[in-house]
């Protein structure tokens, strides 16, 4: 049976291919606008892990192809139609509180960890076997399979439509980037700045020196401080015992002043739920502080009042919710002050049949009275396809097949390169049930749920290719 055969490549090449992602995990490969350049437009390590990858795909006798440094694809097949599967090679960074080395491929328990390990080089390390297994299998096909890899999905998605402009896009496809069974519908995504001058001299009173939080926008901040001149430790040490918060903060005196330290608990924006944001419990706590700057002082307080420590938008009138997708989430993600500007950087994620205009001149409304610059960042329009779609009755005829599953179609609320590309789901690699570890700390993948997924992987791309 075709099954078996491709099943069997798979055991063949298993220990093989966990070695590769160890190594291909080594590379960190996050993106560094401060080095970029022609030759590698999202920083040098990223171009590293794409030439890794693509040279990995050359040794193991595939086609393949660097797009410009801004993309790439490893190929099989033959035929007039090409079916994408869609991964990328960009990590977030890792943050703090590792029990690991989160760059070190390193494997404990029958688990490899590792940043990337799910997201996204993990996946894409199962789908390089996956075509190599077809390839040397010699199965008959009628169309080609093509491994897209992406090097600045984490961020503004450029590379991928740079590769739309570049080259042919896939006639259907999937995302190893998500959740399994498959995942036909995404949540509109909206990333937004608020900018806040502060024109002030000297003034007494408590002098907020500076704010710092979070390391990205789509992930729930797990560290956030302040430094504060002019104040006493036993008055910052009363407020804390006052509202019960010594679980949550810390202080530490310093020839600059105090520094605050929030800790809270990292998790994907798209779950705010899964974590605790340190930057609105550090915005709640520095509300019960009497700073000389009013303005800075005005910003803060009003802010933290419309967000609290909420994550679903409600105080702030953006609350939403449709049966397909859920409920509507905000993150605030990243945070910088200093005594002359404040800066707060936010990501939505709203239901597929919300509407993000409507969404954008609510929060414009909530934010009118704090005198602050409100700038989009980013806005991407929900994805839906529709559920009776042939290669979606595909991909759900293998997953039943392999895992014995009922093949639900879900809906996310993270953003996958699917919303870029007509008739394409995300399809895995986290089964039912599993945690969640995308850009959280100690990021990593059972073995034996790769090897896995690699099967589902090998039959799926055969029966939309053959």
């Amino acid at each position: 049976m075709v099954e078996d055969i491709l099943n069997i490549k798979i055991d063949e090449y298993f220990d093989e291919l966990v070695k590769n992602l160890q190594e291909f995990i080594k590379i960190p490969s996050v993106l560094d606008e401060e080095k970029t350049d022609e030759s590698f437009p999202f920083g040098p390590k990223i171009d590293e892990a794409l030439r890794w990858i693509l040279k990995k795909g050359e040794e193991l006798g595939l086609k393949t192809k660097n797009v410009d440094g801004y993309a790439g694809y490893v190929e099989i097949g033959n035929g007039p139609e090409m079916v994408g599967i869609l991964g990328h090679i960009d990590v977030v960074p890792a943050g703090a509180d590792w029990s690991v080395d989160p760059f070190e491929g390193q494997i404990k328990e029958g688990k490899l960890y590792g940043r990337g390990s799910v997201d996204d080089k993990g996946p894409i390390m199962a789908v390089l076997y996956a075509l190599k297994a077809i390839e040397d299998s010699r199965m008959p096909v009628s169309k080609r399979a093509r491994l897209i890899i992406g090097t600045d999905e984490e961020t503004g998605a450029r590379c991928i439509k740079h590769y739309l402009e570049k080259e042919e896009p896939p006639v259907c496809g999937f995302s190893p980037d998500a959740e399994f069974p498959i995942i036909h519908a995404e949540k509109g995504i909206l990333r937004f700045e608020l900018t806040k001058s502060f024109d002030e001299g000297p003034r007494p009173g408590a002098n907020l020196k500076r704010i710092r939080g979070g390391t990205r926008v789509n992930v729930v901040p797990d560290y956030a401080e302040a430094l504060i001149a002019d104040v006493t430790l036993k008055e910052l040490v009363s407020k804390i015992e006052e509202k019960e918060l010594e679980s949550k903060l810390t202080i530490e005196e310093t020839p600059e002043g105090i520094v605050v330290k929030a800790k809270g608990i990292s998790a994907h924006a798209s779950y705010p739920g899964d974590g605790e944001n340190a930057i609105q419990i550090l915005l709640n706590f520095l509300t019960l502080i009497d700073f000389g700057g009013k303005e800075a002082k005005t910003f803060i307080d009003a802010v933290a009042g419309k967000l609290k420590m909420e994550s679903d938008g409600k105080t702030l009138g953006i609350s939403c919710s449709d049966e397909i997708s859920g409920a509507l989430t905000i993150n605030l993600g990243v945070a910088d002050f200093n005594e002359k500007r404040g800066s707060l950087k936010f990501d939505i994620r709203y239901p597929v049949t919300g509407d993000g205009n409507d969404i954008i001149a609510n929060l414009k409304k909530a934010f009118d009275d704090l005198g602050a610059e409100f700038l989009i960042n980013q806005h991407k329009m929900p994805l839906y396809v529709d559920p009776d779609t042939e290669f979606i009755k595909k991909l759900q005829n293998v997953y039943k097949k392999m895992t014995g599953d009922e093949p639900k179609l879900l809906s996310i609320g993270g953003g996958t390169y699917c919303r870029y590309v007509k008739n394409t789901v995300s399809f895995g690699p986290v089964f039912p049930g599993q945690k969640e570890l995308a850009h959280q700390k100690d990021e990593y993948i059972v073995l034996e749920d790769l090897r896995k997924i690699v099967k589902i992987y090998v039959q799926a791309i055969y029966e939309l290719i053959k």
